[in-house]
């Protein structure tokens, strides 16, 4: 069987009967398909919840099983496997932190180096779960005196120029 971008690689790391058979058509397609794989794995991670992060962990665990040297595929995927456990774990961290109850309504990701002329960088206008999701996506990469901040928006005033 082909793998294509309609083809559900991350369903199939849940299914202990179809692992193998996606190993090996991964395998013989070889960059196209892994490509397809990560691609997966990363839109599964922006969409997974609080309940579903040891699902989420399982099927990442199982790609690093069935794949344990990605970088055959591509040298930049050495560590993605970290790389995307990196993400999860802060996701859920955010998660954590943040109680179900005060999750509604929109919130932001800041970053800034108060020791550099640098830009502040701002997300806004975000919900939860992709506020979370970029969270996880930048805490793993914070360089010495960065810091990252969720936030969520209680009262905004905006105006537009006429």
């Amino acid at each position: 069987m082909a793998i294509t971008s309609t083809t559900n690689y991350y369903e199939w790391l849940g299914m202990a009967d179809r692992q193998e058979e996606l190993r090996e058509t991964v395998e013989r397609i070889g960059y196209d398909a892994f490509r397809v794989l990560v691609d997966q794995l990363e839109k599964a991670l922006k969409e997974v919840e609080e309940g579903g992060f040891d699902d989420y962990a399982a099927r990442l665990a199982a790609g690093e099983r069935l794949f344990p040297e990605p970088s055959r595929f591509s040298p930049t995927w050495q560590v993605v496997w970290a790389e995307l456990g990196e993400k999860l774990r802060w996701k859920r961290y955010a998660y954590e932190a943040v109680s179900s109850a005060d999750r509604e309504g929109e919130w932001q990701i800041v970053m800034d180096n108060p020791f550099t002329n640098n830009e502040v960088v701002c997300y806004p206008t975000l919900s939860f779960i992709e506020a979370a999701y970029l969270f996880g996506y930048f805490k793993p990469t914070l360089e010495k005196n960065e810091y990252l901040r969720l936030q969520k928006v209680v009262n905004a005033l905006q105006l537009t120029g006429e």
